[in-house]
């Protein structure tokens, strides 16, 4: 769905009407922007709280309607003991974007006011705007809907300081692009899987090329010839229309002749498990397991539209893993692009060996200055994260903490986990093993992965807790299907590398974000055991 309409202007006692939200604090205490609401209606919200049982929780939402004024209702978003990340700001927006659709309002108005400084305000404004649309998104192509059921909401207004939203006002069109993109990539993991086959990203890819990003796409006959066998392996069983293809998708807004940045996504666009069947249980929401590349294909979107200075290749390992006539079973074995052998022992950690091939050509052909991969790829990593965070593995200090600060800032939050080499999936037969471990299984397969990196400085995200809403802790629940993790942490990071290389520029987006420098070619003297909070440990 395209974003809706946006406006800002200055924040006064009547500049406010029909649907107004405002936002509490601890014991309900008003921030100063709702106090200015509060006083255009004469008291009306303090009172009413006043007799109520509202705390101002983090997202606790109280409902007040409102006669003979040009306010027709107010709801009270609580924040807690305070938004003191830009985060904060993105939850409360999914808090208001659910209420505001259970409720067929078409249009309200934030009252933010003014903050610590005009950054702060714009920060925090463009978080709320991405909340609210999220929340809002809907997957509904497949439905008949009455009209009471169709989404209906149309505008909506940031009332802050008056320099605060002229600057909302010159961001709205790359809002609009990274949230269309985001959007783009919710629907692209949303589609059921006999629509949204490894063709269907390939056609999706070449649409980018009208904004000047270059496609290559590999199908199965080059990748026989390439040599690209592990996702050969797993793709090949599939129907004559679903075999494999490797898209790489290339952007370069950055400096002429520098090396780009890698990131490559697990496009696996269902997976029964091969002949490692999985259950009647365990195969329903599979669809979902093509959620890296769909962020990938979100991401170089976002860039292209928000004419990025960074070069970038986007990298989408599609395949399909089926049951058929080629021999992909458990005891077998294969040369990978990269030379090495593995031996298959479960045809269910396919998305190991897809990712093997993609990550491997991608440097052997483009040399990036350093690769990131995203991908659906243990239920290991849901069951120690839950839904709260993605597991970070990387071999660089620098690269992994510049992932942090970008997620953090998002929303989109990463905890880094081990990746040490005691985590090698042993192989009697081969130079390694596709399988993992009933312990530490998300160490075991980011480990396999690192060794197809090399000494490309490399991280690896599983996305398998966030990438979809499921009914784990810490999921985001004013969000439905697929979440679109990895795009808005993959663009801030990005942005923020083309923000280091051009220091005189003008930084606009989301300037009360910390600028991170892009990770060296090596990080030799990266300590084992670095300090800091325990997300940033390195086992």
């Amino acid at each position: 769905m395209p974003m809706f309409a946006l406006e800002a202007a200055r924040l006064t006692p009547k500049s406010t009407k029909r649907t107004v939200i405002v936002f509490a604090e601890a014991k309900g205490r008003l921030t100063p922007a709702a106090q200015i609401v509060d006083d255009g209606l004469g008291g009306i919200i303090r009172s009413t709280l006043r007799n109520s049982r509202y705390q101002g929780g983090v997202g606790e939402i109280f409902r007040l309607t409102v006669q003979n004024y040009p306010i027709t209702q107010v709801l009270v978003v609580g924040l807690g003991k305070g938004a003191d990340e830009r985060r904060d700001y993105w939850k409360s927006g999914l808090a208001i974007g659910k209420q505001l659709d259970v409720l067929g309002s078409r249009e309200a108005t934030i009252a933010l006011g003014e903050l610590g400084s005009h950054e702060e305000a714009f920060a925090a404004a463009t978080a709320l705007i991405e909340g609210v649309h999220m929340a809002l998104y809907r997957f509904d192509t497949f439905r008949e809907l009455k009209e009471h059921q169709a989404a209906r909401f149309e505008r909506l207004h940031i009332h802050t300081s008056t320099r605060t939203a002229r600057m909302i006002e010159e961001e709205t069109e790359r809002l609009a692009a990274l949230l269309d993109a985001t959007d783009a990539t919710r629907t692209a993991a949303n589609l059921p899987p006999n629509i949204a086959n490894p063709e269907y990203m390939a056609e999706q890819a070449r649409k980018l090329e009208k904004l000047g990003v270059k496609v290559e796409v590999i199908d199965e006959k080059q990748m026989k010839k390439l040599g690209l066998n592990l996702i050969l392996a797993v793709g090949e069983n599939a129907a004559p229309e679903d075999q494999p293809r490797l898209i790489l998708m290339h952007y370069n807004g950055g400096k002429k002749g520098e090396a780009p940045t890698a990131i490559v996504g697990k496009g696996v666009m269902y997976d029964t498990g091969g002949y490692s069947i999985k259950s009647k249980d365990g195969m329903p929401d599979m669809k979902y397991d093509m959620c890296g590349a769909a962020a990938i294909l979100g991401t170089m979107e976002a860039l292209a539209r928000r004419k990025a200075a960074v070069n970038v290749i986007g990298v989408m390992a599609c395949a399909t893993n089926m049951i058929g006539s080629h021999m992909f079973v458990p005891d077998s074995i294969y040369k990978s692009y990269k030379g090495i052998h593995v031996e298959v022992s479960n045809t269910d950690a396919e998305g190991r060996l897809v990712l093997a091939d993609a990550i491997a050509y991608t440097i052997d052909k483009h040399q990036p200055e350093q690769l990131v991969d995203l991908a659906t790829l243990t239920y290991a990593c849901i069951a120690a994260l839950g839904g709260a965070y993605a597991g970070l593995f990387s071999t660089s200090n620098t690269l992994a903490n510049a992932l942090t600060r970008a997620g953090d800032d998002v929303g989109e939050r990463l905890w880094r986990l081990p990746v040490d080499d005691f985590y090698t999936p042993p192989s009697p037969v081969a130079d390694i093993n596709n399988n993992g471990s009933p312990y530490a299984g998300a160490s075991y397969g980011a480990v396999f992965l690192k060794r197809f990196a090399d000494k490309t400085p490399w991280a690896h995200l599983d996305i398998g807790g966030v990438a979809n809403v499921m009914k784990v802790p810490g999921g985001h629940t004013h969000l439905s299907g697929a979440t679109g993790f990895g795009v808005r942490l993959l663009v801030n990071w990005l942005e923020s590398i083309a923000a280091a290389n051009l220091p005189t520029a003008k930084k606009r987006g989301r300037p009360a974000r910390g600028t991170t420098p892009a990770a060296p070619a090596r990080d030799p003297s990266a300590p084992k055991r670095p300090r800091g909070r325990p997300r940033k440990n390195v086992a």
